[in-house]
């Protein structure tokens, strides 16, 4: 008898532990519908000052702080184009070009030091 308990008290231990860990380290980002998220890699030697996303429903200027990536979203409740621009330090800018885009889609660019680079798309 002594044995159940100590087992059944060492799996609510162990179960409550993962959940919580899990939570720790896990994010989960819930996107509203009809909007579009676009994730950002940023793999430049360049130093990135902020990002520019231009939308047919939406403008968004965000300001860097070191980070390697960047997600982005933004509404789009039917068919629509977007564009990102990179404001380097030095004041140069660096743009992609237009991407179609529809509610729900979630692309993923990689900034370059020299090109802006459509890895996933959907």
């Amino acid at each position: 008898m002594k044995k159940t308990l100590i087992g059944l008290l060492i799996g609510v231990v162990l179960s409550s532990s993962f959940f919580l860990i899990k939570d720790f380290f896990t994010v989960e980002t819930r996107v509203p519908k009809n909007h579009v998220t676009v994730r950002l890699l940023f793999e430049t030697e360049r130093k990135v000052d902020n990002v520019v996303l231009t939308s047919t429903y939406s403008n968004q200027k965000i300001q860097l702080n070191g980070q390697s990536e960047t997600i982005l979203v933004f509404p789009n409740p039917g068919e629509g184009e977007f564009k990102i621009c990179c404001q380097f330090k030095d004041g140069q800018e660096l743009c992609s070009q237009g991407h179609y885009v529809e509610a729900g889609y979630s692309p993923t660019l990689k900034i370059k030091t020299n090109e802006i680079e459509t890895i996933d798309f959907y």
